[in-house]
């Protein structure tokens, strides 16, 4: 866990309600010692990276802070394409309260506090007993994988616990001491994790902003290399991603295995399109686009790979 470390942050100094929500983040490695048969794959490994981040904040700004990163986690799920997700309010088990720490009321509140902000923003929870962390109830989006398995991903925690044990402190606008809450969120849940989920969700086929290679260009043959080349670094100005292959193969079988690696888009190049000064394009699964000059097909590319709001 990152959560120690950054209550130690917190407090190297004192703090005023004006400084209030402080926010920490941080790529972290952490370890879990999972017993023999339970590894799985990248779902389930032994060392993995959290994309954590910590709010401290006071009582009357949870609601708020926490609506901020249901926002943040829609749109991460947005942006990939996940629509088959659960969002889980996980509650502690009232008939083992020895597994948790801290006041009933404050368990109380916090739960209170999340099922209004998943309200807020529309979302439809399921309540778990028993799945809290043992320092409060949190709300975990489960998304399924190309299985129907659940996987746990995103996850946001209020924790009124931990500032109190580490001994943490605000000056209010009453210049009266008092403690802070703690907000913990990790959008992706483990990275591990999560890069496993969206390989079988996409089966490989990325959208267009996350694929490694946007585009490839296939010259029809070896004499228009040099035009095809000049192409690939005209749209590498433009931060576009791509290849040349320049094999000595015939353009069907450049198109074949361009497909079989999922690329989005292929510029076709040959006598016409050097004529013209413009590509044929060919979009995977879609095939062929038309003909357009290269700020035409930069300006649709763009549109294309705009992530959603």
């Amino acid at each position: 866990m990152n959560c120690p470390h950054h209550c130690e942050i917190y407090k190297v100094k004192p703090r005023s309600y004006k400084d209030l929500p402080i926010r920490y983040a941080e790529f972290g490695t952490v370890y879990r010692y999972e017993q023999s048969g339970e590894l799985h794959g990248l779902t389930r490994v032994r060392g993995f990276t959290q994309d954590d981040a910590h709010i401290f904040c006071m009582p009357e700004q949870v609601k708020e802070e926490f609506i901020n990163v249901i926002d943040i986690v829609l749109h991460v799920f947005r942006s990939l394409g996940f629509e088959n997700y659960t969002a889980q309010l996980s509650k502690r088990d009232p008939a083992d309260k020895q597994k948790y720490i801290g006041e009933d009321y404050l368990w109380d509140k916090a739960e209170r506090e999340i099922q209004e902000a998943a309200d807020e923003r529309g979302l439809i929870t399921v309540s778990v007993i028993g799945e809290a962390a043992f320092y409060g109830p949190k709300l975990d989006f489960m998304v399924k994988d190309a299985l129907g398995r659940s996987w746990q991903l995103g996850t946001i925690q209020v924790d009124y616990q931990l500032p109190q044990r580490f001994e943490l402190e605000y000056i209010g606008s009453d210049n009266q001491k008092h403690t802070p809450v703690m907000i913990h969120r990790a959008p992706f849940g483990s990275l591990e994790r999560f890069v496993a989920v969206l390989l079988e969700h996409c089966a490989g086929d990325f959208p267009l902003w996350l694929a490694p290679d946007q585009i490839a260009v296939l010259p029809i043959s070896e004499k228009f290399n040099a035009y095809a080349l000049k192409i690939l670094n005209a749209l590498k100005d433009k931060d576009i991603r791509g290849f040349l292959d320049d094999r000595d193969e015939k353009i069907g079988r450049k198109i074949r295995d361009t497909e079989l690696k999922k690329v989005p888009y292929m510029l076709i190049v040959g006598e016409k399109e050097v004529a013209q000064n413009k590509v044929a394009v060919r979009k995977h699964g879609a095939g062929d686009q038309g003909v357009m000059d290269l700020e035409e097909f930069a300006a649709h590319f763009a549109q294309e790979c705009a992530l959603p709001q």
